[in-house]
């Protein structure tokens, strides 16, 4: 028994010491890496704005948590993003964020451009009001309806984007915008000259304020 003990601490001494290495190896070549860094969706190489989005601009990137940015998105995430348009040049290997691409549909029709509802104009909106949002103007009582337009941003009185206090502009559930950015001031909305302008002699010529609805509220 002895004699067999002496063969098998060796072996076990040696078995440790190669597990030991091996765990070292694993460590320093990818454990650090992977217990210490997330994964997140970045440029593979510079995208120019006004370019359209497919899966091959877009690669896994590890980074420690505190250097990620806020709304950074997963590969599979980002992956949805295939066919939005850049709104913004990316550099390579910058993280990517939601609010750099924006739909197809979301491009300024011609004959529309993009007009102020100031702030003294609005008798009610909601807090709740993103850039990408559909509203319903109507008067103040609600008694005549103006139309129905998208919101192209909502901004402060420094003309800064309002978005949520994460950084993300828009969730797509109204009930989930708990907290903004900064105060909102006026909002821009996309519509037709004429279309404006009947908003405009409204407020002036009848002295009234508008209530803006977000679609489906109303």
């Amino acid at each position: 028994m002895e004699g067999d003990m002496k063969f098998i601490k060796p072996i076990i001494g040696c078995i440790l010491i190669v597990t030991a290495l091996v765990g070292l190896f694993y460590w320093e070549h990818d454990g650090r890496i992977r217990w210490t860094t997330e994964e997140v969706a970045s440029a593979a190489f510079d995208i120019a704005e006004g370019e359209e989005i497919n899966e091959a601009m877009f690669k896994k990137m590890r980074v420690p948590p505190e250097c990620i940015v806020d709304g950074a998105l997963s590969m599979e995430e980002a992956s949805k993003l295939k066919g939005r348009i850049c709104r913004q040049n990316i550099k390579a290997n910058s993280q990517i964020v939601a609010d750099f691409f924006e739909n197809t549909e979301e491009l300024i029709e011609e004959g529309k451009s993009i007009f102020v509802i100031k702030p003294s104009w609005m008798d009610m909106r909601s807090s709740s009001l993103r850039s990408g949002d559909i509203v319903q103007i109507y008067s103040d009582t609600g008694d005549v309806y103006l139309g129905t337009f998208r919101v192209a941003f909502v901004k402060d009185d420094n003309e800064q984007e309002v978005t949520s206090a994460d950084g993300i502009s828009r969730q797509q559930n109204i009930l989930d915008r708990k907290m903004s950015s900064r105060a909102a001031n006026h909002i821009e909305i996309v519509a037709t000259l004429d279309e404006y302008n009947a908003i405009n002699a409204f407020v002036r010529d009848g002295a009234r304020s508008l209530m803006i609805v977000q679609k489906g509220e109303f």
